[in-house]
């Protein structure tokens, strides 16, 4: 009976003709009505939100659990939260779509976009455009992430100070170049040798040149047949359970020897049930992960990396200039490192760290990572860095799903196309949300990884 007139309190607030006395009333006790509300709007009422009272689109704790629900209703928030840059930067690490419907002094804020980044890589697509016209902001994005260059005015793409650090560290940034670059042979090579496949996005005319083509053929070419035949053969079980499906298996079959250090992080998960505030609620399975690291990894990944001290530095000063604080870096763990060859010398490796949520609202869902997956080479007394994957020490909202609970990527082998091959290409297992699959990342001509081919997927057991 409670439950009835509460939703027909909830039929009344949401009415157009409300009195401003009954308006008050319903906004004196908010609460009383959050559970209806988000039950309405997890059946699909996503009209509800826009013609409740005023008061009800200011509430930030209601306006959050309903992100959870469904980020595209941010839309209907007050005007005053799409203004509000601190509940925003909690708001984006559910999604970061919100930042379509953010008020547009804040699509302008230098610092809060670029704080914005560190939450998610491609938050500047929403950007403003003065910002991705602003040679000092891109020239500050761009040196952070090379593909950021996607996002900036054409006016910015064109210029060679920009141009020529992207291409050399990421040819395939060449399909998001002005026509005039694609139709410059020097920017071309530079982009080739650093990802061979950047040819298909040059002018059609230059494609056909034969130097170019020369200069993209791969030696020793991967041949897709034959990997997906040695994939099936070495890496694909049928787990022993009956239903249970495939699985990747035989991690390290190959190259066991390659593995420097290999562990496995240990993450507990926790369920409860849970019922809001009120007597009408449905129960609710809640998943929350706890970190048991103090149990995992008792050494410092810097210890682990002690006999590469100009990688170290290398590292700190890349998460450093990312505003990763000393605590954070001095923190993280080593989960893998593997050598993938001697000449030139190249390691592959897993850098992370997992915390509890520090966000009180999100907690139960979100836990705090930092993570690193890259490949470095050292070329001559320098080190570069091929990354893979990164989490610049953000809350990430987890799901049972995943071991780990969220996406991650696990070196799982090396391949050589023959026996004669010099340079392996590495297999990386990807952990997804519904589907696991093999990822080949191959050198190219500048020493730099890039990703060639993503594996037929298998479903989660």
């Amino acid at each position: 009976m409670f439950k009835k007139l509460l939703i027909i309190a909830l039929i009344l607030l949401s009415s157009p003709y409300i009195s401003n006395a009954q308006n008050n009333n319903f906004c004196s006790q908010k609460e009383r009505y959050y559970q209806i509300i988000l039950s309405e709007i997890s059946r699909g009422n996503t009209s509800l939100l826009d013609n409740l009272p005023e008061c009800f689109k200011q509430d930030r704790n209601l306006i959050m659990k309903i992100l959870m629900i469904n980020p595209n209703l941010f839309q209907f928030a007050s005007e005053i939260i799409h203004q509000d840059k601190i509940f925003i930067q909690r708001a984006i690490k559910i999604d970061s779509e919100i930042l379509r419907f953010v008020a547009p002094e804040v699509k302008s804020d230098e610092n809060f976009m670029e704080n914005a980044i560190y939450i998610n890589r491609d938050s500047l697509k929403y950007c403003s455009w003065s910002l991705l016209d602003n040679k000092l902001f891109m020239k500050r994005m761009i040196d952070l992430d090379s593909e950021n260059y996607q996002y900036a005015s054409d006016r910015i793409k064109s210029m060679a100070d920009f141009v020529i650090p992207v291409l050399s560290d990421n040819g395939s940034q060449l399909e998001f170049s002005p026509p005039n670059v694609k139709a410059n042979i020097d920017m071309i090579k530079l982009a080739i040798k650093s990802d061979r496949k950047a040819l298909s996005f040059a002018n059609p005319q230059l494609a056909k040149n034969e130097e170019l083509i020369k200069l993209a053929t791969n030696d020793s070419p991967f041949n897709i047949v034959n990997f997906n035949e040695f994939i099936a053969k070495n890496y694909i079980s049928i787990h022993p359970k009956k239903n249970l499906g495939k699985f990747f298996d035989n991690k390290g079959k190959f190259f066991s020897k390659n593995k420097i250090i290999d562990r496995n992080f240990i993450a507990k998960w926790h369920k409860k049930d849970s019922i809001e505030n009120n007597q009408y609620s449905q129960m609710d399975e809640v998943w929350s992960i706890v970190s048991i690291e103090n149990r995992n990894f008792q050494s410092r990944w810097k210890d682990d990396f002690k006999n590469y001290p100009d990688l170290i530095k290398k590292i700190e000063k890349f998460f450093v200039k990312r505003k990763i604080s000393a605590e954070i870096i001095d923190e993280l763990r080593v989960n893998y490192l593997w050598k993938i060859k001697d000449n030139p010398q190249t390691i592959a490796f897993n850098l992370y760290s997992l915390s509890p949520s520090t966000d009180d609202l999100l907690s139960n869902n979100f836990v705090n990572v930092t993570s690193i997956t890259a490949i470095a080479q050292k070329q001559g007394d320098k080190w570069q860095l091929s990354m893979i994957d990164i989490i610049f020490n953000r809350e990430l909202k987890v799901d049972p799903v995943f071991s780990a609970g969220h996406k991650k990527y696990i070196l799982w082998d090396l391949y050589k196309n023959n026996i004669n091959d010099n340079n392996p290409k590495i297999i990386f297992k990807v952990e997804d949300a519904v589907n696991d699959y093999l990822e080949i990342f191959e050198e190219q001509i500048n020493g730099k990884y890039r990703s060639i081919y993503k594996s037929h997927p298998i479903s989660k057991l």
